[in-house]
């Protein structure tokens, strides 16, 4: 008979929300286990999402905001960073799970759960161990754990009327350019739809629920330094007739234009039609996706959440080869403008960056998976009415309602190629996030946490989807556990005020040596420079 293994704490991917998770645990002196199929830790902050998506430093506490504190000092930033290579959030997050008392299984996959009643209690691992835990956190993007373990969850868009939500289900469609609304783009090739386009088929009626989910991407890391730009490079395997939609729509541009904008904090954004990029330190830049030749790709996406992990390799490969294409294409097809071009053919694949894939992120951006349906269901109401009171609130939550397209289709008359799924809400929103948004129904399960597939509709899904606010919830449920060990009740009671009176209690990060030691030095410098005959020779 094997013996298991025993753990407190168990928590499944090594995302931010997960590694945060785990190093809350460990410091509330819960044994804790980290268990990552692949060999790398950080989810999609070490592999292309630079971009924080945080419009609020101030909501970040805790474990997160020690993160977020030591890559402003490994930067020598006055400020805390919201745009960070992978490389330096790898490097941070390495650290601090080193230090932290984690076990971290890394290579390492689950392969079954046994549940005793409404509790989870042992698991087989893919490297032979039997290992049981009082406590299990599902902090994949995919909700992978919470369906291996039978855990009630959903996937895709509710109805508009189950909620009474404006934005739920399926959106009116729209244009692929939203600057040419009138513009037609032929659909078909050869007598068929286009690549990535699915045929006409009579759709259902706006609001009409779905499986379908928004699409993902790798989100590439570039580079514009010479001494670390490697060249972008046609991949062999790719018949570049694919996109024959985005030379098409390249047509229809009139001009291109690059324009850029200051952000605070943030430093250049350069926009176009083709890319958004965002600088990163050290000379490289995050690429969004653009509507003239989108890294977002929905077609690529529909099969990923319920694929098995062999498949999602394949998967993968499809959508690094699609995107290093894309970057080619945007480098080199006579259809995208001869400005863009130009500008584009700058940049390339960064040489410090993802050796082990090519200078590719390694990691598909998941941006939506199965999503847990606890004993409530947090809505857009809840996202634009402020969430919950204070009193329940474990986390604060701030971003827009986001969703990207969930597909490409050819329009009735078969003339045209639309759009379907997206919205975008103009304010940012700011919510309070119950504890109960983690946690599965009491009558299901009762030592089980979802940090990142909440108990929230699609909708309200697409605002609280980013990765702070996730590390948040991902040291909430550690929290929560601690708490409900040291009261003797299950989690379900935990009250949101008392996370927070353990998160200052226990987690209040005060100002490291580093930072208040280049604080002074910039603070003797100013002073130095007020002296009288000093202004010249400052510099």
């Amino acid at each position: 008979m094997t013996v298991s293994q025993p753990y407190d704490f168990l928590v499944y991917r090594a995302t931010p929300a997960g590694i945060v998770a785990a190093i809350t645990a460990a410091r509330l002196k819960l044994r804790t286990l980290l268990v990552e199929p692949s060999g790398r830790v950080g989810g999609m902050m070490t592999s292309g999402l630079n971009a924080a998506d945080t419009l609020n430093s101030g909501l970040i506490t805790g474990v997160p905001l020690e993160f977020f504190r030591a890559v402003r000092d490994e930067y020598a930033m006055p400020h805390l960073p919201v745009r960070i290579e992978s490389s330096m959030a790898l490097k941070v997050f390495r650290a601090m799970l080193a230090r932290s008392g984690v076990e971290l299984a890394l290579h390492c996959d689950i392969g079954g759960i046994r549940r005793e009643g409404p509790r989870l209690a042992e698991c087989r691992l893919s490297d032979g161990r039997q290992v049981s835990s009082r406590w299990w956190v599902d902090a994949s993007y995919e909700g992978d754990l919470m369906h291996l373990a039978g855990i009630r969850h959903r996937l895709g868009r509710e109805s508009a009327s189950e909620f009474g939500e404006s934005l739920a289900g399926r959106q009116p469609f729209g244009p692929l350019l939203p600057w040419q609304p009138k513009a037609a783009i032929d659909p078909r090739q050869d007598g068929r739809p286009l690549p990535y386009v699915l045929p006409w088929s009579p759709p259902a009626e706006p609001g009409t629920g779905d499986d379908r989910l928004q699409s993902y991407c790798i989100r590439p890391t570039l580079t514009n330094r010479p001494e670390n730009r490697l060249p972008v490079i046609a991949p062999e395997d790719f018949d570049f007739r694919n996109f024959a939609l985005f030379r098409r729509l390249g047509l229809l541009i009139r001009a291109g234009r690059i324009t850029s904008k200051a952000i605070p904090m943030q430093g250049t954004t350069f926009q176009s039609a083709y890319f958004k990029l965002n600088e990163l330190p050290n000379g490289k830049f995050d690429m969004n996706s653009g509507p003239a030749a989108p890294l977002n790709n929905p077609a690529l996406t529909q099969e990923w959440v319920k694929a098995s992990m062999e498949r999602r390799k394949a998967l993968t490969q499809d959508f690094a080869r699609y995107t290093q294409a894309l970057l080619h294409f945007i480098q080199n097809d006579d259809s995208v403008p001869v400005r863009l071009r130009r500008f584009f053919g700058q940049f390339g694949l960064p040489a410090d960056e993802y050796a082990d894939s090519g200078h590719l992120p390694p990691e598909v951006y998941v941006r939506e998976g199965r999503r847990l349906v606890g004993a409530h269901v947090f809505r857009q109401q809840d996202i634009e009415g402020g969430g919950v009171d204070p009193a329940d609130a474990i986390c604060i939550g701030k971003y827009h309602l986001d969703c990207k397209p969930v597909r490409w289709q050819v329009n009735r008359t078969g003339t045209n190629v639309l759009r379907e799924g997206m919205f975008f809400s103009h304010s940012a929103h700011r919510y309070a996030l119950p504890g109960w948004i983690i946690l599965a129904h009491h009558d299901d399960c009762r030592n089980f946490f979802s940090v990142c597939g909440v108990s929230a509709s699609h909708v309200a899904f697409s605002s609280i989807r980013m990765e702070p606010t996730w590390m948040e919830l991902g040291a909430a449920a550690a929290m929560m556990a601690h708490l409900a060990d040291r009261h003797g009740v299950p989690a379900h009671q935990i009250r949101g005020r008392s996370v927070v009176e353990l998160r200052q209690a226990r987690f209040r990060q005060w100002p490291s040596a580093t930072f208040i030691r280049a604080r002074l030095r910039r603070k003797i410098a100013g002073y130095r420079r007020k002296l009288p005959g000093q202004g010249k020779s400052a510099g």
